[in-house]
Order: structure tokens, then C-alpha cells, then sequence
């Protein structure tokens, strides 16, 4: 089985890209490890107590969401080695090292900043150390994952304008008829022609994500 790494900083789970990169673990059927990082702030020499307890509290949260990520992928028969580090420059490539080699790095949001002294500049940099592919984990997603969000936004949004559309547009379209639409006039004519095709858009969006969100959409040649 192949392996691969995933790094990121992290300091609160909903900003953690790990779960792109355990669904590209298990689609691949490849071993998957994770490396997270605690970022520390260097230009703050007068409060080391106050960061200390910041760090502190950012580890816990940090470890328990990992752990809570391994007993998931355990059920499901899944390795799942993880760290959690400090951004030190020595931590974090001794802690790169203990992972390594692997096949393939996967990156979430990571700040290189403070791996600069020991030549870590850029995702290259990395790639050249440890003698395989760096990539940002979003990068090998395919269309339908990076799609799956932003459809169910879409599909949100065309919900809710069709409930404006029924419950506060058309209850007035008598009136409307009378006042503009059906009134013979040009500018009966191009009210309607603007408001048609905004309406049927609306509705034929809302009606197009529907079975998708429902799941009864066939794939092609399936049925």
C-alpha cells in the first residue's frame, strides 16, 4: 500500500482540510498519516505565558480532533498515524522525517514561514527534501468533490428564491397583471419579458439540484 502524508496548521477543527485528504486516501485505497501544526508566533516575547496557555489549548484541541479522526477510520479499517507539533523549524522537520518516506505529501493551509532557516521556502523545497510529489490537497480533488459544496449552496439559494416567488410575487399577480402586464403597452411587454425568464430560471435551477439533493438523479448508462 501506498503512503502519503497530510500537513496543515490547524488551531480549530472547522478550518481542517484532513477530511479532503482521507477521502483521496480511501478512494486510492493508500496509508494515510497526518502531520498537524501548531502555529507559534515569534514576535511576541513579552507574553510567552499567554501564548504558552494559547498553545496549550490549540494542542488539546488539535489532538482530540485527530483522535476522534483515527477511531472513525479504525471502524472503517483504516491506518491513520498523526502528530501533533509546534511550527519550530526543528520540530517540525524532525517530525517530517519520522514519517517519511513516503509517496506523495498533501498539503491544507501551511505557513513556511518558519521553516525558512532550514531551507523550507515553498512547497518545492519540501518536495526536493523528502524525495517525492508536494501537492495542495484541494489540487487533486476531482470536479464532483469541489462541485459537492458549492451545488448544495446553489441549490439552497434557487430553495429559497422560489419560496420568495411563490409567496410573495404571485400572490400580487393580478394586480400586476392589471397595472403593467397585461396592460398592451411596451412597457407591459418588456416587464414581462424580464420577469419570465427570471422566474422560470429560478424555478428550473431549484428543480434541476432537487433529484441530485435527494439522490434519485441516474448516472448515464445506469438505470
Amino acid at each position: 500500500m501506498e503512503k502519503i502524508l497530510f500537513i496543515e496548521n490547524l488551531t480549530d477543527e472547522k478550518s481542517s482540510k484532513v477530511d479532503h485528504a482521507i477521502a483521496i486516501a480511501e478512494k486510492k485505497d493508500l496509508e494515510l498519516s497526518a502531520l498537524f501544526v501548531i502555529p507559534v508566533r515569534q514576535d511576541v516575547p513579552n507574553f510567552p505565558e499567554v501564548q504558552a496557555e494559547q498553545i496549550e489549548k490549540a494542542e488539546t484541541k488539535v489532538s482530540q480532533f485527530a483522535e476522534k479522526k483515527a477511531a472513525e477510520l479504525k471502524d472503517r479499517g483504516r491506518p491513520f498515524a498523526w502528530k501533533v507539533v509546534q511550527s519550530t523549524a526543528t520540530t517540525f522537520m524532525e517530525s517530517m522525517e519520522s514519517f517519511t518516506p513516503v509517496d506523495l505529501i498533501m498539503t491544507g493551509r501551511i505557513d513556511l514561514e518558519p521553516f525558512a532557516e532550514k531551507g523550507i521556502k515553498t512547497l518545492e523545497d519540501i518536495s526536493t527534501r523528502f524525495g517525492c510529489p508536494v501537492l495542495p490537497v484541494e489540487s487533486l480533488l476531482t470536479n464532483t468533490e469541489k462541485k459537492k459544496g458549492t451545488n448544495i449552496f446553489r441549490f439552497l439559494a434557487f430553495a429559497a428564491l422560489s419560496v420568495v416567488s411563490y409567496f410573495v410575487f404571485f400572490p400580487y399577480i393580478d394586480k400586476l397583471n392589471h397595472l403593467i402586464f397585461m396592460k398592451g403597452t411596451f412597457l407591459g411587454a418588456l416587464a414581462v419579458m424580464a420577469v419570465v425568464p427570471v422566474h422560470a430560471y429560478i424555478y428550473g435551477s431549484f428543480t434541476e439540484y432537487l433529484p441530485k439533493w435527494l439522490g434519485l438523479e441516474k448516472s448515464a448508462g445506469k438505470h
